[in-house]
Protein backbone atom coordinates (compact mmCIF):
# COMPACT_ATOMS: atom_id res chain seq x y z
CA UNK A 1 0.00 0.00 0.00
CA UNK A 2 2.95 2.37 0.87
CA UNK A 3 6.29 2.31 -1.33
CA UNK A 4 8.93 4.59 -0.13
CA UNK A 5 10.34 6.88 -3.04
CA UNK A 6 13.94 8.03 -3.60
CA UNK A 7 14.87 11.01 -1.68
CA UNK A 8 17.74 13.28 -2.00
CA UNK A 9 17.46 18.04 -1.53
CA UNK A 10 17.15 22.78 -2.26
CA UNK A 11 15.12 25.50 -1.40
CA UNK A 12 16.18 29.44 -1.02
CA UNK A 13 17.57 30.16 2.31
CA UNK A 14 15.99 33.40 3.91
CA UNK A 15 16.04 35.03 7.36
CA UNK A 16 13.31 35.08 10.01
CA UNK A 17 9.19 35.16 9.29
CA UNK A 18 7.94 38.69 7.86
CA UNK A 19 6.58 41.27 10.58
CA UNK A 20 3.16 40.31 9.43
CA UNK A 21 3.36 36.96 11.09
CA UNK A 22 1.49 35.89 13.70
CA UNK A 23 0.62 32.79 16.16
CA UNK A 24 -2.05 30.99 16.39
CA UNK A 25 -1.66 28.19 18.63
CA UNK A 26 -4.12 24.84 17.67
CA UNK A 27 -4.04 23.33 21.04
CA UNK A 28 -3.34 20.31 22.73
CA UNK A 29 -3.40 17.16 20.25
CA UNK A 30 -5.43 14.07 20.32
CA UNK A 31 -4.39 10.60 19.23
CA UNK A 32 -2.57 7.98 21.16
CA UNK A 33 -1.11 8.20 24.77
CA UNK A 34 2.39 7.60 25.73
CA UNK A 35 4.38 10.27 22.87
CA UNK A 36 3.72 7.61 19.84
CA UNK A 37 1.64 8.41 16.77
CA UNK A 38 -1.22 6.66 16.48
CA UNK A 39 -2.20 3.13 14.84
CA UNK A 40 -3.02 4.75 11.91
CA UNK A 41 1.18 5.45 11.42
CA UNK A 42 2.56 3.60 8.11
CA UNK A 43 5.48 3.30 9.85
CA UNK A 44 3.88 -0.36 10.96
CA UNK A 45 4.06 -1.68 7.50
CA UNK A 46 7.22 -1.86 7.46
CA UNK A 47 8.32 1.61 6.49
CA UNK A 48 9.77 5.19 7.76
CA UNK A 49 8.79 8.21 6.09
CA UNK A 50 7.89 11.61 6.11
CA UNK A 51 5.44 10.04 3.23
CA UNK A 52 4.27 11.34 -0.07
CA UNK A 53 0.44 11.39 -0.24
CA UNK A 54 0.37 9.14 -3.71
CA UNK A 55 2.14 6.74 -1.67
CA UNK A 56 -0.83 6.35 1.09
CA UNK A 57 -3.98 5.43 1.12
CA UNK A 58 -5.92 8.50 1.78
CA UNK A 59 -8.59 6.94 4.20
CA UNK A 60 -5.10 5.68 6.13
CA UNK A 61 -3.11 8.73 5.55
CA UNK A 62 -5.85 10.80 7.58
CA UNK A 63 -6.82 8.61 10.31
CA UNK A 64 -4.94 9.84 13.71
CA UNK A 65 -3.76 13.04 11.84
CA UNK A 66 -4.45 16.71 11.94
CA UNK A 67 -5.10 17.68 8.17
CA UNK A 68 -3.23 20.58 7.84
CA UNK A 69 -3.72 21.13 4.08
CA UNK A 70 -0.25 21.01 2.68
CA UNK A 71 1.02 18.10 5.46
CA UNK A 72 -1.07 15.59 7.66
CA UNK A 73 0.68 15.79 10.54
CA UNK A 74 0.16 12.79 13.81
CA UNK A 75 -1.91 13.35 16.19
CA UNK A 76 -0.35 12.91 19.15
CA UNK A 77 -1.66 13.68 23.10
CA UNK A 78 -0.05 15.95 24.81
CA UNK A 79 1.21 18.23 22.19
CA UNK A 80 0.07 21.61 20.85
CA UNK A 81 0.15 23.02 17.39
CA UNK A 82 1.33 26.93 16.55
CA UNK A 83 0.91 28.44 13.18
CA UNK A 84 2.94 31.62 12.05
CA UNK A 85 -0.54 33.28 9.63
CA UNK A 86 0.45 35.92 7.33
CA UNK A 87 -2.17 38.93 8.29
CA UNK A 88 -2.70 39.87 4.82
CA UNK A 89 -2.63 36.20 3.02
CA UNK A 90 -4.25 34.58 5.68
CA UNK A 91 -1.83 31.31 4.73
CA UNK A 92 0.65 30.26 6.93
CA UNK A 93 3.59 27.69 5.64
CA UNK A 94 5.38 26.67 8.63
CA UNK A 95 3.98 24.61 11.77
CA UNK A 96 5.94 24.08 15.06
CA UNK A 97 4.74 21.13 16.70
CA UNK A 98 5.20 21.64 20.54
CA UNK A 99 6.02 19.29 23.31
CA UNK A 100 6.54 20.78 26.81
CA UNK A 101 10.62 22.38 26.29
CA UNK A 102 10.77 20.66 22.77
CA UNK A 103 9.76 21.16 19.61
CA UNK A 104 9.96 20.89 15.88
CA UNK A 105 8.76 23.72 13.17
CA UNK A 106 7.62 21.47 9.83
CA UNK A 107 8.18 23.18 6.21
CA UNK A 108 7.18 21.35 3.17
CA UNK A 109 9.08 23.16 -0.25
CA UNK A 110 8.25 22.59 -3.67
CA UNK A 111 11.42 20.57 -5.38
CA UNK A 112 12.11 19.66 -8.61
CA UNK A 113 11.29 16.69 -10.34
CA UNK A 114 14.55 15.31 -11.33
CA UNK A 115 16.87 16.02 -8.06
CA UNK A 116 16.52 16.85 -4.06
CA UNK A 117 17.54 20.06 -2.50
CA UNK A 118 18.65 19.33 0.96
CA UNK A 119 22.35 19.00 -0.07
CA UNK A 120 21.91 22.65 -1.91
CA UNK A 121 20.24 23.94 1.45
CA UNK A 122 22.45 22.66 3.98
CA UNK A 123 24.80 25.22 1.95
CA UNK A 124 22.78 28.23 2.11
CA UNK A 125 22.23 27.37 5.88
CA UNK A 126 25.78 26.88 7.01
CA UNK A 127 26.22 30.64 5.22
CA UNK A 128 23.53 32.55 6.15
CA UNK A 129 24.45 30.71 10.21
CA UNK A 130 28.03 32.10 9.37
CA UNK A 131 26.78 35.62 8.35
CA UNK A 132 24.88 36.02 11.50
CA UNK A 133 27.73 35.24 13.82
CA UNK A 134 26.87 31.58 14.20
CA UNK A 135 27.54 27.96 12.95
CA UNK A 136 26.14 25.38 11.66
CA UNK A 137 28.05 21.82 11.22
CA UNK A 138 27.55 18.76 9.24
CA UNK A 139 26.32 15.69 11.12
CA UNK A 140 24.72 12.21 10.34
CA UNK A 141 21.08 11.98 12.61
CA UNK A 142 17.97 9.92 11.91
CA UNK A 143 17.77 11.41 8.49
CA UNK A 144 20.92 11.25 7.01
CA UNK A 145 23.12 14.41 7.06
CA UNK A 146 21.51 17.18 9.00
CA UNK A 147 22.78 20.80 10.47
CA UNK A 148 24.08 21.39 14.14
CA UNK A 149 23.19 24.97 14.04
CA UNK A 150 24.52 27.41 17.09
CA UNK A 151 23.09 31.55 16.70
CA UNK A 152 23.99 34.25 19.04
CA UNK A 153 20.84 35.29 20.58
CA UNK A 154 20.04 38.60 23.26
CA UNK A 155 17.35 36.94 26.36
CA UNK A 156 15.17 38.58 27.58
CA UNK A 157 16.74 40.21 30.55
CA UNK A 158 19.51 41.54 28.08
CA UNK A 159 22.37 38.70 28.70
CA UNK A 160 24.06 37.32 25.40
CA UNK A 161 23.27 33.32 24.94
CA UNK A 162 23.64 30.46 22.14
CA UNK A 163 20.45 29.00 20.12
CA UNK A 164 20.92 25.81 19.20
CA UNK A 165 19.22 23.67 17.31
CA UNK A 166 19.19 20.30 14.65
CA UNK A 167 17.74 21.09 11.42
CA UNK A 168 16.88 17.76 9.28
CA UNK A 169 16.09 18.10 5.14
CA UNK A 170 14.03 15.12 4.12
CA UNK A 171 13.66 14.80 0.02
CA UNK A 172 10.28 13.60 -1.32
CA UNK A 173 8.96 13.20 -4.46
CA UNK A 174 8.76 16.58 -5.56
CA UNK A 175 9.06 18.43 -2.56
CA UNK A 176 11.85 18.75 0.92
CA UNK A 177 10.41 18.65 4.32
CA UNK A 178 12.43 20.69 6.64
CA UNK A 179 12.68 19.70 10.50
CA UNK A 180 14.12 21.92 12.69
CA UNK A 181 14.17 20.89 16.26
CA UNK A 182 14.95 23.29 18.65
CA UNK A 183 14.28 23.90 22.63
CA UNK A 184 14.78 20.49 24.79
CA UNK A 185 14.69 18.69 21.65
CA UNK A 186 18.52 19.71 21.50
CA UNK A 187 19.25 18.11 24.87
CA UNK A 188 17.35 15.82 25.55
CA UNK A 189 17.55 12.54 23.82
CA UNK A 190 13.88 11.26 24.74
CA UNK A 191 12.12 14.67 23.79
CA UNK A 192 13.99 14.56 20.26
CA UNK A 193 13.60 10.75 19.54
CA UNK A 194 9.60 11.76 20.24
CA UNK A 195 9.60 14.49 18.05
CA UNK A 196 11.51 12.45 15.45
CA UNK A 197 8.59 9.70 15.29
CA UNK A 198 5.89 12.40 14.83
CA UNK A 199 7.64 13.80 11.58
CA UNK A 200 8.10 10.24 10.35
CA UNK A 201 4.98 9.77 10.66
CA UNK A 202 3.88 13.41 8.61
CA UNK A 203 2.49 13.15 4.75
CA UNK A 204 3.25 15.46 2.74
CA UNK A 205 0.39 16.57 0.40
CA UNK A 206 2.38 18.44 -2.40
CA UNK A 207 -0.27 18.02 -5.21
CA UNK A 208 -0.28 18.53 -8.92
CA UNK A 209 -0.41 22.12 -9.50
CA UNK A 210 2.71 23.49 -10.98
CA UNK A 211 4.93 25.45 -8.02
CA UNK A 212 8.53 26.60 -8.49
CA UNK A 213 10.93 24.80 -6.84
CA UNK A 214 11.37 26.60 -3.45
CA UNK A 215 7.81 27.84 -2.90
CA UNK A 216 6.39 27.19 0.52
CA UNK A 217 3.66 24.42 0.11
CA UNK A 218 0.69 26.84 2.10
CA UNK A 219 -0.92 25.12 5.31
CA UNK A 220 -3.93 25.63 6.73
CA UNK A 221 -4.81 25.72 10.58
CA UNK A 222 -8.14 23.44 11.57
CA UNK A 223 -11.11 24.83 12.08
CA UNK A 224 -10.67 24.21 15.87
CA UNK A 225 -7.16 26.02 16.03
CA UNK A 226 -9.05 29.01 17.99
CA UNK A 227 -7.90 32.66 18.31
CA UNK A 228 -4.38 33.57 18.63
CA UNK A 229 -5.13 35.66 22.33
CA UNK A 230 -3.86 31.84 23.75
CA UNK A 231 -0.83 31.89 21.24
CA UNK A 232 2.83 31.56 22.21
CA UNK A 233 5.74 33.31 20.65
CA UNK A 234 6.91 31.15 17.59
CA UNK A 235 10.62 30.20 19.18
CA UNK A 236 11.61 28.74 15.67
CA UNK A 237 11.51 32.46 14.12
CA UNK A 238 15.00 33.08 14.15
CA UNK A 239 16.52 30.38 13.01
CA UNK A 240 18.68 30.24 9.82
CA UNK A 241 17.45 29.12 6.48
CA UNK A 242 13.60 29.28 8.17
CA UNK A 243 11.54 31.27 5.43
Amino acid sequence: MIGRRRRSGTDDVSGSGSSDDTTTQAGALGGAPGGTPSSADPQQAGTSGPFDAGDVDPAVARKGRVDLGGILVPAVQGMKLQFRVDEKSGKSGRVTVVADDAAVELIAIAAPRSSGMWEQTRAGIMEDAKRRGGKADEAEGPFGTELRVLLPVTTSDGKKGVQPSRIAGIDGRRWMLRATFIGGATTNATAFARLVQVVRGVVVVRGERPMAPGDVIALTPPVHAGDSSGAEPDSAGSQPGVG
